[in-house]
């Protein structure tokens, strides 16, 4: 009877401590602020990031794709993006149950997430009134406003990072755009009735 190994990667094929930490300091201000922008609290948004990177630190150790050399750094950035919003999703669900307070004067998503992104919002000075149209869309909505037009990935990245087609992903784009722009116009106009967010 012939036993045969298991195989384990080559070390070749790993990444270095050097490179990982060259492809945090690349990743992580970007991935920050798409977790901002969803979670609206800089305490969890970090949390989130730190996590996500503790993620792909032991992807890294054991060779799992896509941190190996072989893969591309367009894999690598689709991989985190997709684990910090699963993540994100997650924390959002459980905040339906449980209450978190922030210890921050400011709520929301934070406007410079998107002001110069979109030419609509690029007429936007008002921080606050920004703020809380952001914090009305719901958060599938948000994730395609912020991976499209503010990280630049395309529908059928955005759709392999949020699960959805890039069909599905267009549509959550001009609903965002549309729900953004009456949300502000809303709160610009003193709507004392603002709309609840849908999960």
């Amino acid at each position: 009877m012939v036993m045969h190994r298991r195989s384990t990667p080559a070390p070749s094929s790993m990444l270095t401590p050097a490179a990982f930490t060259a492809l945090v300091d690349q990743h992580q201000h970007p991935l920050y602020t798409f977790l901002r922008g969803l979670i609206a609290s800089p305490e969890q948004a970090r949390d989130l990031a730190q996590d996500t990177f503790a993620d792909a630190w032991r992807c890294a150790q054991h060779a799992t794709p896509p941190f190996t050399i072989e893969h591309t750094d367009d894999e690598v950035r689709r991989w985190l993006f997709h684990t910090a919003y699963c993540d994100a999703i997650s924390v959002l669900r459980r905040r339906r149950l449980i209450a978190w307070e922030s210890l921050d004067t400011t709520h929301g998503p934070d406007p410079d997430l998107v002001c110069g992104a979109i030419p609509f919002e690029d007429q936007i000075a008002e921080g606050e009134a920004l703020r809380a149209a952001l914090a009305r869309l719901n958060p599938q909505d948000t994730a395609c406003l912020l991976l499209r037009v503010v990280q630049g990935f395309s529908a059928a990245e955005t759709g392999r990072i949020v699960g959805a087609t890039p069909d599905v992903v267009a549509k959550r784009l001009s609903r965002a755009k549309q729900r953004l722009r009456a949300a502000y116009l809303a709160q610009e106009a003193g709507d004392p009735q603002p709309q609840e967010r849908t999960q």
